[in-house]
Order: structure tokens, then sequence, then C-alpha cells
């Protein structure tokens, strides 16, 4: 069960060009093109190499600018915004075949004291992981729903379901996915490479929860769903090893666009908070 999780290393494992650009191998997908997580993930690897070891990420927002092409390479060419005392700015530009299709701001900070601590108090009645079924047992259930190559591959980590119109205790109250996932062994202490795995995981399938309202997945026919932007605010440090919960929820939707936002939580303390607008066309 291992073998995802050392592919998935792979692909953050990026090559150098040159000494602001970069190289990450694509998903290998032909079915669904290039996951959008996969870029965000390889963009925070890219832009971690270029600021000082003591630098922690705190924000990301990145924008899908094309379809990428999941058998190709992509090429990270990194730009240095800002270096202050405190942070520093970097812009990250991905690009296949001389077209850019991603494109990537990441703000970094000095670890600091601060004043106090503002403490969102963690959801209530969330059942614990042992308990809930794997995604290959949802999917078991309900069958290929989002096509064979995503439904039936291997996964990159642990998931544990609780709420989803796929899963036994279907959406959540709030109309939404929620899940635990975590990698499936020990990693080690380089926080680019956890910080690249939660926003790998933060598009798995927040903006599928616009399509809940309507009964409907992405891989029901003549659905389409394309991510447009994608926001991330890491507020404390976590390990992508250990057991992270994910709540998702639609927001609002009109004129074809919608916005879902999810949480990350572990050990009861909120440790990221996501936000991504998609387009929708049925």
């Amino acid at each position: 069960m291992d073998d995802s999780i050392d592919e998935l290393l792979e692909v953050l494992s990026l090559s150098n060009k040159g000494e602001t650009t970069f190289v990450g191998r694509g998903s290998g997908h032909e079915g669904y093109g290039l996951f959008g997580g996969h870029q965000l993930a390889q963009s925070i690897v890219s832009a971690y190499r270029s600021v000082s070891a003591e630098r922690r990420l705190h924000s990301v927002h990145g924008f899908f600018l094309r379809g990428g092409d999941g058998k190709k390479n992509i090429n990270y060419d990194v730009a240095n915004i800002r270096d202050g005392r405190a942070f520093c700015q970097r812009r990250v530009t991905a690009s296949q075949d001389d077209k850019q299709i991603f494109d990537l701001t990441a703000s970094f900070h000095t670890p600091e004291k601060g004043p106090g601590v503002i403490a969102p108090t963690a959801p209530r009645g969330a059942e614990p992981p042992e308990g809930l079924p794997t995604f290959e047992e949802c999917m078991q259930q309900v069958g290929p729903i989002f096509g064979e190559e995503w439904s039936e591959g291997p996964r990159p980590v642990e998931y544990r379901i609780e709420n989803a119109p796929w899963a036994p205790n279907g959406p959540s109250e709030q109309g939404g996915i929620n899940f635990w996932f975590r990698v499936r062994r020990q990693l080690r202490d380089e926080p680019e490479i956890h910080a690249a795995i939660l926003a790998y995981m933060s598009d798995d399938c927040v903006a599928d929860t616009l399509l809940i309202p309507y009964e409907r997945t992405w891989g029901t026919e003549g659905t389409m769903l394309v991510s447009l932007d994608h926001s991330m605010w890491f507020h404390a440090e976590a390990r992508a090893d250990e057991w992270i919960y994910v709540e998702q929820w639609p927001v609002a939707a009109s004129g074809a666009r919608g916005l879902a936002q999810a949480r990350m939580w572990q050990g009861g303390q909120l440790v990221v908070s996501v936000a991504q607008e998609a387009l929708t066309r049925f």
C-alpha cells in the first residue's frame, strides 16, 4: 500500500533546471488531465526551495489558467517578489509547451510570538476515523462514479469518509463532504513536503460540494466542474502523516461560478483554511 505515497513523494521531488526553475513530472493520467492539487503541491515545493530554512509558508493564492496535460512535465519558474525581515513572497509560474497553465503567489513568515491565540472550537460530533469506511469501501458500494481511473486507482493517502453523497452517512448538515486522511507511513520532518501534501489534498473534492445540491458528481454525464482559483491559509504547522480532519461545504453559486470552503483540523486545532472558486456547467 506504500507504492502510492512513494509515487506522490516522487511527484514532489522536483529537478533543477536552473537557479530559479524547477521541473516536476506530470500525473500520468490521461482521462482527466492534470489534477489541480498536483500543481499546487509542486508549486509550493518550488517556492520553498527559494527561501531560507527558517521561513514557514502561511498563505498561497493560485489561479488555474489552462487545462494541463497529465502526461507531460511541468516547468515551474520562481520569481522573488520581496524579502522582508519577517515576511517574504514568491511568485511561481507553471507552464507546459511554453504556455502558462497555473500561477501561484506564496507568502512566508519567520515564526514569532504573538500577543495571544484565537482558537475556534473544533467540530462537534465528528466521528473518529477508525470506525468510518475507506474510500475504496465506498467505491465498492456505489461503483466507479468518477470513472474507473479515479475511482479504482491507488490513493496516496488513507481516507476515512464521514460524509459524502457516495458514503453511508450521506452529505453533512452543511451539504458538504467531510473526511479524515493521513499518509500511510511516517514522513521526514520537511515542512515543504507536509505543506505540499496538505495542498494536494485541499483540492481533492472541495469543489465537488457545489454539485451536491443538484445530486451530481463530476463523473455525472454532461457535468463540467473546473477549478478557477484556490487560496489556503496555514494557521499552524501540521503533519500529513497524522490524522487530519477535513470539513468542506458550498458557500454560494451564481452565473456558472461557485465558491466552496474547507477547514483542516489536527488534534482539535484549526491548521488550514481553504477557499476555492470553480466553474460549473451542466
